[in-house]
């Protein structure tokens, strides 16, 4: 899978908003009826990074981590208080498909 802060030109420590407006600007740079696969490829990328919870599973089990509880390890140790998601909702994660 193509990385999708690296799809979107963002750091792995934006928040919301910052993801949802350069998810904005290059909609409007690439439109669907002009580049369709450039759009989807966004798209895609945005649906990964769109909102905390989404973001926390792409760490976890799209990211390609080695082992799932060092990805676990990386996600509770690198939240900032802005976006920090509690401990017992973060392992919930783990119990879905």
């Amino acid at each position: 899978m193509i990385d999708p802060y690296a799809v979107l030109g963002l750091s792995s420590d934006s928040d919301d908003e910052t993801i949802r407006r350069r998810y904005l600007e290059l909609v409007r740079r690439y439109s669907p009826e002009h580049h369709p696969e450039r759009f989807a490829t966004i798209r895609a990328a945005y649906e990964a990074l769109k909102d905390q919870t989404t973001r926390v599973r792409y760490r976890l089990f799209e990211a390609g981590q080695k082992e799932n509880m060092d990805a676990i390890v990386e996600e509770l140790t690198c939240q900032t208080s802005r976006r920090r998601m509690p401990t017992k909702d973060l392992l919930s994660l783990l119990s879905k498909p």
